[in-house]
């Protein structure tokens, strides 16, 4: 397990009792922090860890980079200390479900399975914001199953995303290094596969400001992975390029392009009663889709029950905030004003340090 940590102090002791605590034989796997140029007290925190260990405990490790290099860079140099066949790349300020490696470990059985994802749940469900992307990740979830099922998913998740070892060199160039990846393990002939009982959970961003710092750069890494793996999508060799990663990703890249063309076409139609029957056919099928997604959740207690009239409303906002989030991405990437250092959400970031940190 590869923990990137940069002024994780905050996170870290909790992200560490958790991973010591997983339900799985201690000397089957081995932690490794990797701290990029932490200016707060992360690595004595770390420090603290390793010295509080008890025998039966797993390894613990602390690697330096004492210059921050981005996410990508300290993946690698974690993967060049590891000492196992199968990489599991963790999030400082996540939380893992304990039977999490007993989920996923088995699939790598398969050689043709280069990865292996899991499912995100928002862990702040108490605001707005959470409430509506805690939906969003139920429809994320729902369809990395059903991609799966077909081929590939479209993208691991980076707080939960296991890869065979002697696959993976992260690229340093890489905005969303997950993706690109995904992407280059799928042109090598391996597929990405997603187990959903293996449960990753994580504060979402609680504030708007937050939400565009996080979803920008989501986004900008897609179309950054879409202009470099061009060829790949033109000439698909597979289901994951032919329909998997066009539909997941290209076309919401493209979707605030869609919004303005339609408003732009509902000017210059001079007769209404085509633009009123083309909106009611929209909302038709919204609703219908709304109510399958709703019967799916509500056939599974593990998800959120069917939303009230004023959640709809709120998830609405959401989706034209993403929209607006999107539009940004673009101007970002055009005018490339980017990087792969990034400055983390602090509403994503659990203030309370654990009891670890006072031992």
């Amino acid at each position: 397990m590869i923990v990137a940590t940069y002024n994780e102090i905050t996170t870290i002791g909790n992200r560490l009792e958790n991973l010591i605590k997983l339900n799985y034989p201690k000397k089957m796997y081995e932690i490794i922090v990797v701290d990029s140029g932490s200016t707060d007290n992360t690595r004595d925190i770390v420090h603290n860890v390793i010295r509080n260990l008890n025998a039966n405990d797993p390894s613990i490790r602390l690697i330096t980079e004492e210059q921050r290099n981005g996410k990508s860079s300290a993946l690698n140099l974690g993967i060049k200390y590891s000492r196992g066949d199968i990489i599991l790349v963790v999030d400082a300020n996540s939380t893992y479900d304990e039977n999490i490696l007993y989920e996923i470990i088995p699939h790598f059985k398969d050689n043709s399975i280069g990865a292996v994802s899991g499912r995100y749940n928002v862990q702040n469900q108490d605001s707005k914001i959470p409430q509506a992307e805690a939906f969003y990740w139920q429809i994320e979830n729902a369809t990395f199953k059903g991609e799966s099922s077909l081929d590939s998913i479209s993208t691991v998740i980076g707080g939960i995303s296991a890869w065979r070892k002697n696959l993976v060199t992260f690229s340093t160039q890489a905005i969303s290094e997950d993706l690109d990846m995904t992407m280059t393990l799928r042109k090598k002939g391996y597929k990405i596969k997603y187990e959903p009982y293996a449960v990753v959970y994580e504060p979402a961003a609680g504030t708007v400001e937050d939400q565009i710092l996080q979803r920008k750069r989501t986004c900008l890494g897609t179309i950054q992975c879409m202009v470099k793996h061009w060829r790949d999508i033109l000439t698909p060799k597979n289901m994951y390029f032919n329909f998997i990663f066009p539909s997941h990703k290209i076309i919401p890249m493209f979707s605030p392009f869609i919004f303005i063309l339609l408003t732009i076409t509902y000017l210059l139609v001079e007769k209404n009663a085509v633009i009123i029957a083309h909106l009611l056919v929209c909302v038709g099928l919204s609703f219908i889709c709304y109510l399958l997604l709703v019967k799916y959740i509500s056939d599974d207690s593990s998800r959120a029950k069917p939303m009230s009239l004023d959640s709809i409303i709120n998830i609405g906002k959401y989706v034209l905030l993403n929209e607006y989030i999107i539009l940004l991405a673009w101007y970002n990437y055009v005018f490339s004003n980017y990087s792969v250092l990034w400055e983390k959400p602090q509403s994503t970031r659990i203030t309370e340090l654990g009891s670890v940190l006072n031992e």
